[in-house]
């Protein structure tokens, strides 16, 4: 018993309806007949940009693996999707979908990778000093999704550093402004370059302290290249003095005046210092920069201190609070409570202490500090073409001083030989436009630090040198502007634009006529004219002929007709007019006929003239084009010399006594068909006469049976054959047809035994007159007389000739065919060559002699058929066939 659901849809069918309507009835009738056993994601990609958004579809099977209709409910470890699986990514990584149907999952893991950048973001954050440190960067997409890059261009504190992933070598530790470029974004980032591992502590030189007055012992931690830190990262310290007492947190209490060993540790890390306990209330100070130096580097910290002499007579460094020095440049700190000078400019400076109100100055003289990094300066800066710069390498150090330094600079973008060496510097000649960069290195012996350094700079267009313009040597039509297109160039070919051109044409200034044209020239007379261009000193000039414009009219030197022969080249004469009355050759014609009817080619005869070649015979109507212009004149194809002859019957099965016609025509090289004179025509036929009707037809009397009967045409030193079969019939064909011949038989028959019953039936009638019969003087053997028996001899012979049968009261005695044929047997052929003879003779219409050189004489032939027969040639030109 059928459900009743498809009972329905039975029902439902036999009633038009829409499509979606039955399938949505399919889909009731599906998702009512079956449950869900699993859920199947499917997904047009794997991988996916944060950018991109994509559409997973997941379809619900049962048990026989049939789909079924069911709810999805859509989630993803990250990103959103919506209802109809649409997943909008968030995050780059692995992304897990999960399609779920009751209680029927499946899972699909795609890869999102980062979009497209929309902004920069430094991924470095700090760095460790007189260490190699990577400088990277990421693009972050519209979700934030990092993506590294190698194309940013790095600053560190405004200067230009590199470009993509440099080592940047921090000399001194501190604070660093990266800053990272790449198209339009930027970013910024302050990072700190820190010391490296704790190695040793460090005690400040020549610590001083009053006899009897205690002091707190701050020694440096630093790492192994002596750059600071903080002296609690090497964990808990243990102290040790040789004089005076000092507790776990290095305060000491001096007693003593001398100078004092004092040491500290801290697991593996230690560091040995000295004291120097002095006396008190100073009588004389002297300003102390320690060390004393004859010159100061800029960016070097050097400590300042008092050289105080108490009024026991006791002298020693005395440390004063920052606020009793002060300098002419640079900048002061306190630190570990002695006080730092740090010269910044060079030159001449002076350090000035006070102490205890005793005044104490010093003159000193400060130089560049080490370099940090080098940069290229070009001078000018801005590079043109064909103008000499200044480059040199510039070393900074951490105050900003600048100064030049004798390195080496190679060509990374542009001409080698435009960058010449100097002594210590470079000059720089560019002779192109575009991007010129170089890259710089310099070895510091001091710090051997090797600094390479690049810059890149535009180079701009030279002066004007050179104005090239179009039409030099041109012919132009008279109604069409013409567009000189001026182009402008410096000395190394490089062009300029928006300059401004006076122009002169055949002597009259036309620069307002031509700048409201946008330089297109407007020609108002045929012949030569000069127009001159100038700008800036520099003028060019060119000639150019000015011709007729587009053809409205054509006239041609056969306007009344042109008649041709196919395959014959025909010259013929056209010219154009334009829409201002001027005459010229048309040299660019073309026709409404194609190429199988005829084809027209520019003549070698000159401007204008055109030849023509026809090959199919006919008469058309030649329309010649030119630009809007066109002309139709009558033309008449006519055939051209004959170069191949064919003759042509009816069919090629005759009998003897049938009458047939023979068409001859000749063809040219184009397959037209030539028609022949009847007088300068030649027939002849194994099968009978033949004789002229009309034009090309013959008519041929069909008298001698055999096989391949052949007609042999002859016309103007052409040749060919036709072959038929014309089959024997009683006498000959005399009478017709075999069957006519044996009905007329008959009737002869018949009148004869009519005749003998009736003179049988006399005889019994009258005997009497049967007497005068004398048996005796009649002898059977005389009434055949010798002759008659030649007679019927010779008949018989002829007719094993192939001669038809004659009637023996008129007997026809042909004599005898020579037999010609060699008595060698048939010659023996492969199948290729029978082939390739059987298709010439084909393709000729004539048999093919085995022999090529006894074609047309006795011999071994073969014919259409593949066929080998020996055929005789008499002299009259007659072919019998011999075998």
């Amino acid at each position: 018993m059928l459900p009743v659901c498809v009972i329905a849809l039975m029902l439902f069918s036999t009633i038009p309806h829409d499509v979606e309507v039955e399938e949505s009835l399919n889909e009731q009738i599906v998702n009512n007949s079956s449950s869900a056993v699993r859920v199947q994601i499917t997904s047009p990609v794997f991988i996916m940009s944060a950018d991109e958004v994509v559409t997973f579809t997941a379809k619900l099977y049962d048990s026989v693996n049939s789909e079924v209709a069911g709810n999805i409910i859509w989630s993803s470890t990250n990103g959103t999707i919506t209802n109809e699986g649409t997943f909008y990514p968030w995050n780059s990584g692995v992304i897990t979908i999960q399609a779920r149907h009751t209680n029927l999952t499946d899972e699909f893991n795609i890869t999102v990778t980062p979009g497209i950048g929309q902004s920069i973001d430094i991924s470095i954050n700090s760095g460790q000093v007189l260490q190699n440190n990577v400088l990277t960067a990421n693009l972050l997409d519209a979700r934030g999704n990092p993506n590294p890059t190698d194309q940013a261009a790095w600053s560190i504190d405004g200067e230009y550093f590199g470009q993509g992933n440099p080592v940047w070598i921090p000399l001194d530790i501190g604070f660093y402004e990266l800053t990272a470029r790449l198209y339009q974004m930027e970013a910024t980032r302050i990072v700190e370059v820190v010391a490296g591992t704790p190695h040793e502590f460090i005690f400040d030189d020549n610590i001083v302290v009053r006899s009897g007055s205690p002091m707190q012992i701050n020694p440096v931690l630093v790492d192994i290249n002596g750059y600071s830190m903080d002296s609690n990262l090497a964990g808990p310290q243990l102290w040790f003095v040789e004089n005076g007492s000092v507790n776990n947190t290095g305060f000491y209490y001096a007693s003593n005046p001398g100078t004092w060993n004092i040491t500290v540790s801290a697991g593996p890390v230690s560091g040995t210092g000295t004291i120097q306990v002095i006396p008190a209330d100073a009588t004389a100070a002297t300003i102390a920069i320690i060390p004393n130096e004859d010159v100061y580097m800029a960016g070097e910290r050097y400590e300042l201190a008092s050289y105080r002499t108490d009024n026991l007579g006791f002298s020693g460094f005395v440390t004063l609070p920052i606020t009793n020095f002060s300098v002419s440049s640079g900048t002061l700190s306190q630190e570990n409570g002695k006080v730092y000078w740090t010269p910044m400019t060079m030159g001449s400076h002076t350090v000035t202490v006070d102490d205890s109100g005793i005044i104490s100055t010093a003159s000193v003289t400060v130089d560049h500090g080490l370099a940090i990094d080098t940069r290229i300066q070009m001078s000018p800066p801005n590079l043109i073409v064909g103008q000499q710069s200044t480059v040199i390498i510039q070393a900074f150090d951490l105050a900003g001083n600048t100064w030049a330094v004798n390195g080496t600079i190679d060509v990374l973008i542009g001409n080698e030989t435009a960058l010449e060496a100097q002594d210590g510097y470079y000059t720089l000649v560019p002779d192109a436009i575009g991007a010129y960069a170089v890259t710089g290195n310099w070895f510091d012996e001091i710090s051997g630090i090797l600094f390479d350094s690049q810059i890149i700079e535009q180079v701009g267009i030279g002066e004007l040198a050179k104005i090239e313009m179009n039409g030099q040597g041109q012919k132009i039509p008279i109604d069409q502007p013409f567009d000189l297109d001026p182009r402008f160039f410096d000395s190394y070919g490089n062009q300029l634009d928006d300059i401004f051109v006076n122009w002169t044409i055949d002597g009259e200034d036309q620069t307002l006529t031509m700048s409201l044209l946008d330089y297109h020239w407007i020609p108002t007379s045929i012949g030569s004219h000069e127009i001159q261009a100038n700008a800036a000193g520099v003028f060019s000039v060119v000639s150019l002929t000015v011709s007729a414009g587009e053809a409205r009219q054509i006239a041609t030197s056969q306007d009344t007709g042109f008649t041709v022969q196919s395959g014959v080249q025909s010259d013929i004469f056209i010219e154009i007019s334009d829409s201002r009355g001027n005459i010229a050759p048309a040299e660019t014609i073309s026709t409404n006929l194609n190429s199988t009817i005829g084809e027209l080619t520019p003549s070698i005869a000159g401007r204008g003239y055109w030849t023509f070649v026809g090959n199919v015979a006919g008469e058309y109507s030649l329309t010649f084009f030119q630009d809007e212009a066109r002309h139709t004149i009558q033309l008449i194809v006519e055939p051209g010399q004959a170069v191949q002859l064919f003759g042509e019957i009816e069919n090629r099965d005759y009998k003897q006594g049938d009458i047939a016609l023979l068409r001859v025509y000749g063809v040219d090289v184009n397959n037209n068909k030539v028609s022949v004179e009847p007088e300068n025509t030649t027939i002849s036929c194994t099968s009978g006469s033949d004789k002229h009707i009309i034009l090309d037809t013959w008519e041929l009397d069909i008298s001698k049976s055999g096989l391949d009967r052949s007609c042999s045409i002859t016309w103007n030193g052409l040749v060919t054959q036709a072959f038929f079969d014309v089959e024997s019939v009683l006498l000959g064909g005399a009478v017709g047809s075999t069957n006519t011949a044996m009905s007329i038989a008959a009737v002869l028959l018949g009148l004869i035994l009519t005749t003998m019953v009736v003179l049988v039936r006399r005889a019994n009638y009258e005997p009497d007159e049967a007497e005068w019969f004398d048996e005796d003087e009649y002898d059977d053997d005389d009434y055949y007389d010798e002759d008659d028996d030649d007679e019927y001899d010779e008949v018989d012979e002829s007719s094993s000739a192939e001669t038809p049968p004659q009637p023996v009261n008129n007997p026809v005695v042909e004599p005898p065919v020579q037999n010609t044929q060699p008595a060698l047997n048939k010659p023996t052929l492969d199948s290729a060559e029978i082939t390739r003879l059987a298709t010439e003779a084909g393709r000729l219409g004539v048999m093919q002699a085995i022999v090529s050189s006894q074609q047309g004489a006795s011999g071994w032939y073969v014919d259409v058929s593949g066929d080998i027969q020996y055929w005789n040639v008499g002299a009259d030109g007659s072919w019998t066939r011999g075998a």
